[in-house]
């Protein structure tokens, strides 16, 4: 199947976040092991969402100059954001499991 230029460019990106989402995830399961979420979607779901929102968050807080979200400093701010979710994803549990009978 050939695609367009456009379509390779964008299944391109697509995977080039998916990897780099996959290696956040990684990380911050290696710097705070638990086993939750447990499989890869969850720390693809964690990784990615990260990878997201921490560039996000930098350029909305410290409004840098343009720069690229996979870098070094994206990739550092990604884990760091990565590690908040999983840490909110714990107290989550935690308070579930105390309303249970």
């Amino acid at each position: 199947m050939d695609l367009s230029v456009s379509a390779q460019s964008w299944v391109n990106l697509f995977f080039l976040w998916l990897g780099f989402g996959i290696v956040v995830g990684m990380t911050a399961q290696v710097c705070l092991p638990s086993g939750e979420p447990k499989g890869v979607f969850g720390i693809l779901v964690i990784g990615v969402s990260a990878s997201c929102f921490g560039p996000l968050a930098i350029s909305f807080l410290l409004k840098p100059e343009p720069f690229n979200p996979i870098s070094p400093v994206g990739f550092v701010v990604s884990v760091l954001v990565a590690l908040v979710f999983l840490l909110l994803y714990r107290f989550v549990l935690i308070l579930l499991k105390k309303k249970s009978p």
